[in-house]
């Protein structure tokens, strides 16, 4: 009875832990392409330039998101992710916010209000390398 209890729970587990959308497996190493339509360098209102961003997902339901500026230095942002079908929601651990992004294909899209860097609602799209 005990290994049951333990096999069931181990699958349960493994569920929560899935990294895979009907498009397959969602981990691996996202490189920004577009923000609003537009391609890098990209400039917000503000004046910041950002000249690369790169995104990864792990196995392990972590991330890591490195936007790179030419004036302004880099931000780094950590948080965990997990997928359902292909929405996948980001717990950003950096600025304790939450965000999601959908995924297409080797396409990851995503759409958030942006608060910090420049204002208002912005899109960015990035392909996995």
């Amino acid at each position: 009875m005990r290994r049951i209890a333990l096999f069931m729970a181990m699958i349960a587990l493994a569920a929560c832990n899935d990294a895979t959308s009907p498009n397959g497996s969602a981990v691996g190493t996202y490189s920004l392409r577009t923000i609003n339509g537009s391609n890098l360098p990209y400039t917000f209102s503000d004046g910041s330039v950002l000249v690369s961003d790169q995104l990864v997902l792990n196995a392990n339901g972590t991330y890591t998101d490195q936007a790179n500026f030419s004036n302004a230095g880099s931000i780094v942002e950590n948080g965990f992710w997990s997928i359902n079908n292909n929405l996948i929601t980001f717990d950003d651990q950096s600025d304790g916010i939450n965000y999601t992004a959908s995924l297409s294909g080797t396409v990851l899209t995503e759409t958030f209000n942006n608060s910090g860097i420049g204002s208002g609602s912005v899109t960015e799209v990035f392909e996995r390398n």
